[in-house]
């Protein structure tokens, strides 16, 4: 088995800044962000403070490479996709291995189709808890890597990427069902990503009973009832799994989604409760509590936003 060597990423948020420092930081492969000119730009003179610390990671552009990267790891928001995809179709070689950390459940589809010819791994992250203020990150969990093929077949890329995964301090765990850890954790975003992001409440507010988890709660078993719908084995025993998760995570800590509604950026609700109504619908299953939190978020959105 052939060691992963170089690996770019994209998206310079919390994720991918919290992943390219560390990384970065081990030195055992080239690492770097990959970014068009005018984002390279940016990136290259940046001084960002991660825990405290004040670091400068490596950029480049497409021109830069004069091979491939053998592993991509994608990093930007749903509504990005469609934007990166010259970006891996000018890098991406016939061995080069991309994952895709995005939330919700069709990223892997989307690039399957956009670039056929590298392999796409089916990839979930949970369990981390960082926040990216302006062009600080902090955070005390990284979380773990869940990983898999598209049949859930074992695969010599899969153990490729779990190797340079664990070489480089990260938690990796190759499940049973991909699909179903997908769905899981798409569970959680419509759930607490959602509720967070309307009651401007950190993690905290979760973690104990009362009417922010209650809200959490009944926007994820609409989900359960939609996957049940869908051939997807998630059940009310996954409740009680995220609570596990949750009570390890920082209590100041905020989700992605509240992140963008205090910095007024677009949010991901579309691949969220958009997705799920869009489902719902095509399936008959009642989702009324992610019909409302839509709604609230998009009312948000336009306000903030003077549209």
């Amino acid at each position: 088995m052939e060691n992963i060597e170089s690996v770019a990423l994209i998206g310079a948020g919390a994720l991918g800044l919290m992943y390219l420092d560390t990384i970065n930081r081990k030195g055992g492969s080239m690492s770097y962000f990959l970014s068009d000119a005018q984002r390279h730009d940016l990136l290259k003179e940046k001084v960002f403070n991660i825990n405290g610390t004040e670091t400068r990671l490596p950029s480049r552009r497409p021109s830069d490479l004069s091979t491939p990267p053998d592993l991509v790891i994608l990093c930007v928001k749903n509504h990005h996709l469609e934007s990166v995809r010259h970006l891996l179709g000018e890098v991406c070689g016939p061995e080069t291995i991309i994952i895709s950390v995005l939330n919700g459940i069709r990223s892997e589809a989307f690039l399957e189709t956009a670039v056929p010819a590298p392999t796409v791994l089916y990839t979930v992250v949970l369990g981390m808890d960082a926040v990216r203020e302006g062009d600080g990150l902090t955070y005390t969990r990284q979380g773990k890597f869940i990983i898999g093929t598209k049949d859930n077949a074992p695969s010599e890329k899969l153990d490729q990427v779990r190797a340079f995964l664990e070489r480089n301090g990260f938690i990796c765990e190759i499940p049973e069902d991909i699909h179903r850890e997908i769905w899981f954790k798409w569970m959680i975003n419509i759930g607490i990503n959602q509720t967070s992001a309307l009651l401007g409440a950190t993690y905290s507010a979760f973690q104990r009973t009362g009417e922010a988890r209650a809200l959490m709660d009944d926007a994820m078993r609409e989900t359960i009832s939609v996957a049940e719908a869908s051939g997807i084995s998630l059940h009310e025993g996954d409740l009680e799994r995220w609570y596990s998760v949750l009570s390890t995570l920082g209590g100041g800590g905020k989700t992605s989604m509240l992140q963008d509604m205090e910095a007024m950026r677009k949010t991901e609700v579309e691949s969220f409760a958009g997705e799920l109504i869009e489902l719902a619908g095509k399936l008959a299953v009642p989702v009324p509590v992610n019909r409302a939190l839509y709604r609230l978020i998009k009312a948000k959105e336009e306000i903030y936003s003077g549209k």
